[in-house]
């Protein structure tokens, strides 16, 4: 197995593993992503990868392994203290709040707001009302970088699919993240719109954002990412670059049937 060993890595995890009643689903699983790439993470269907995903954000506890982000342990954190490290997540559906607005949704992203002390409310309004602008102004500027400016004030509940997609990922891009954990970013969008989603990875990837993506979609899964894991029934099947892989016998036999 090829672990990355150039630079610390920006995310690890170590001998991850979960059970669900008599089923483990994650097995001793390891991976690690870099500071500023774009890893990709693929398998079969029910190979773990959403289960690995759950863990690494703590949405599930592991019964074993740790997860280590920009050199601290986030394994005993909840997913929102996860979150204000600098590590967010998207969902295979996009979840937004339809009764909201795509505005107003991109707004409950901000993190350590001045006015969410009760105290502050009172005492500094004036500091409070400028950050309220500031915010404003730069989701507008996100939804404007994907295409959803025109719908800032539309309900989130009226977007296709696919443009949930997008308000999901500029939603996580409000919380000024360190890395992105993207799960099926292509999943149900039209041919045109994933090569927009594409461009907009590739951007924010070289504006200091690092991702790690699970995708079906080969192309995507190949275009974007320098490094790429393997898991096939909970575990480690293999790790390389994007050649590696495919010509890997492994990766060949168990995920695409070969």
């Amino acid at each position: 197995m090829n672990i990355q060993t150039s630079n610390p890595p920006l995310l690890t995890a170590n001998e991850l593993s979960k059970s669900f009643g008599g089923l483990r689903a994650v097995k001793n699983a390891h991976i690690q992503v870099k500071a500023g790439s774009i890893t990709g993470l693929i398998g079969p269907n029910g190979a773990g990868k959403t289960t690995l995903f759950n863990l690494l954000s703590n949405f599930i506890r592991p019964d074993a392994g740790e997860v280590i982000f920009d050199g601290q342990p986030i394994h005993p954190l909840s997913p929102h203290e996860i979150a204000l490290q600098g590590c967010v997540r998207t969902f295979q559906v996009a979840r937004v709040l339809s009764r909201l607005t795509v505005l107003e949704n991109m707004l409950l992203a901000t993190q350590k707001q001045t006015g969410e002390n009760f105290m502050q409310v009172w005492l500094k309004q004036k500091q409070i009302r400028q950050e309220e602008r500031e915010n404003q102004a730069r989701a507008l500027d996100i939804l404007e970088s994907v295409g959803l400016a025109a719908k800032a004030y539309d309900y989130a509940g009226a977007l296709s699919g696919g443009q949930r997609k997008l308000l999901e990922i500029a939603r996580a891009l409000m919380t000024r993240p360190k890395l992105i954990l993207l799960d099926e970013p292509a999943a149900g969008v039209n041919p045109t719109l994933i090569g927009q989603i594409c461009e907009h990875i590739v951007n924010w990837n070289q504006q200091g954002i690092s991702f790690l993506i699970i995708e079906h979609n080969m192309d995507v899964i190949m275009s974007l990412c320098s490094h790429i894991w393997v898991l096939a029934e909970g575990t480690n099947l293999a790790d390389g670059t994007p050649e590696e892989i495919q010509n890997n016998p492994d990766v060949l036999e168990a995920y695409l049937g070969d």
